[in-house]
């Protein structure tokens, strides 16, 4: 009985301490809202903190899958 409250013990230390480690801060990048193109796709882009800029394409179809394109498109 007594190991077993040590266990308890140990594992309530653990959880403790690892709840209290301090957690790098990653910033979801800025993007736009989808902009329709008139030709049936929709394109936004997004720039993270570091100034990389990404841009991506989706065809307005219901279930498409957006793609990452030039952002010089």
């Amino acid at each position: 009985m007594k190991r077993r409250h040590i266990v308890i013990a140990c594992v309530f230390t653990a959880f403790a301490v690892s709840s209290a480690a301090p957690i790098a801060a990653v910033a979801e990048p800025s993007c736009t809202d989808w902009m329709d193109q008139g030709d049936g796709t929709s394109w936004k882009e997004c720039v993270n903190d570091d100034g990389s800029q990404h841009c991506y394409k989706i065809s307005n179809a219901t279930g498409s899958t957006a793609y990452e394109v030039s952002c010089s498109e």
